[in-house]
């Protein structure tokens, strides 16, 4: 290899590369106390950002649908409250529906936990017959002495509340809670400020928009400009495929959850069907979590039912995973279903619930982006007639 000026710069961006990667490897739980911090210091506006992007599709819709009527030139009043009507209906509607959930869920789990610990007594002398009549239905050599008169070590007791109650800083049962508390809090103040941040966004997008798209145009040349909005295009459609197809999904398997349940005649029907469809917009790991619930609470009112409410959900949930969910989600972000499930499951693995969020999307985005690139390879040449039959003869020569 010559060493020109241009294999010189390519040797020395190498060795460069070589040496930065190095040193990122021998300093990670730096860069990552570093990114911790920056998240924290910018986790309401990344939270902000966020939301307006999922916001951003309900309020377009209701812009082109609901209140298409008011796109007039003429009429520049009804131009100027278009996006304001819009934003205000989409702000409404997410609060009405965080509402609603908060007012449906809740007070069910409050009155679930409520009626098993009052049944926890009756529950515990079940166990304990059963127990009995096992034992002597076949004849095991097992005293169950312990289970009818239960009893617990005074001092065990005393021990334990000596050692979370200590203020060594190890186990300080108060400073936990103030520690929880003080998460909670600060997560809900996040998501409020970031929720007023998104507001601004869509209410001035375009302006914002613009913006972004000169000041790279400024700060980077042409073709990389070019390249960058390409990618951020191709993300910004798969993430907002992915949204839409997800909610979808998750209505479907609430209705078809709610007519199952129905049919089968279990228990607080509405309440467990508008749970396990929240809870189905986290894939895969959502339904599993709404199915839970769902049973914990019909488990109250009768454990058979509970018994035969876990096989259908199953059966209902397999139906979704190998069916409805690859053909809706894998449609929409233009993906093939294998591909929809390796996603969710690298993912999981990689960012836990977070990356089963994000795995779907970002692997749709990068499948166009690497199907572009290989059709970019692929295209033919245009070679004349002519050349070609003289290639033919000098073969066939």
């Amino acid at each position: 290899m010559e060493l020109s000026k241009k294999n010189i710069k390519k040797i020395l961006g190498i060795i460069t590369f070589g040496i930065v990667l190095f040193t990122l490897s021998q300093n990670l739980s730096s860069i990552a106390s570093f990114f911790k911090g920056a998240l924290a210091v910018f986790a309401s506006t990344i939270i902000g950002f966020c939301l307006a992007f999922i916001l951003n599709i309900p309020m377009t819709v209701l812009e082109n649908k609901v209140f298409k009527g008011l796109k007039n030139k003429k009429n520049k009043f009804a131009n100027k409250m278009l996006r304001p009507l819009s934003l205000t209906a989409t702000v409404i509607l997410s609060i009405g529906f965080i509402v609603l959930l908060l007012f449906i869920i809740i007070p069910q789990l409050h009155d679930s936990i409520s009626l098993i610990i009052e049944r926890v007594p009756a529950y515990y002398q079940s166990f304990v017959l059963w127990v009995d009549d096992m034992v002597l239905r076949f004849g095991l050599d097992i005293s169950t002495e312990i289970l009818h008169n239960p009893k617990i070590n005074i001092d065990t007791i005393t021990a334990m509340a000596e050692k979370l109650f200590t203020f060594d800083g190890t186990s300080d049962i108060l400073s936990t809670t103030m520690g929880v508390t003080s998460s909670v809090i600060s997560g809900v103040s996040n998501f409020i400020i970031g929720f007023i941040i998104a507001v601004y966004i869509l209410a001035e997008k375009e302006k914002i928009g613009n913006f972004s798209k000169k000041f790279f145009e400024k700060l980077l040349p042409e073709k990389i400009n070019e390249k960058l909005l390409n990618v951020c295009s191709v993300f910004s459609d798969s993430f907002s495929s992915f949204i839409t197809g997800q909610v979808t999904d998750a209505v479907i398997l609430a209705v078809l959850c709610f007519i199952g349940m129905s049919i089968f005649r279990f228990p607080n029907a509405i309440v467990i069907s508008v749970i396990i469809g929240v809870t189905a917009l986290i894939p895969v790991i959502g339904p599993l979590v709404g199915e839970f619930i769902g049973c914990f609470i019909i488990f109250m009112e009768s454990p058979l039912k509970a018994l035969f409410f876990l096989i259908f959900v199953l059966i209902l949930q397999a139906i979704d995973n190998n069916f409805i969910y690859p053909k809706i989600v894998g449609k929409s972000v233009g993906l093939p279903g294998i591909l929809v499930l390796l996603a969710v499951i690298i993912g999981g693995n990689f960012g836990g619930i977070l990356g089963i969020l994000l795995g779907v999307p970002t692997a749709s985005a990068v499948y166009a982006l690497m199907i572009a690139w290989l059709n970019s390879k692929s295209e033919p040449v245009n070679v004349p007639v002519e050349i070609t039959e003289e290639i033919e003869n000098e073969n066939e020569n």
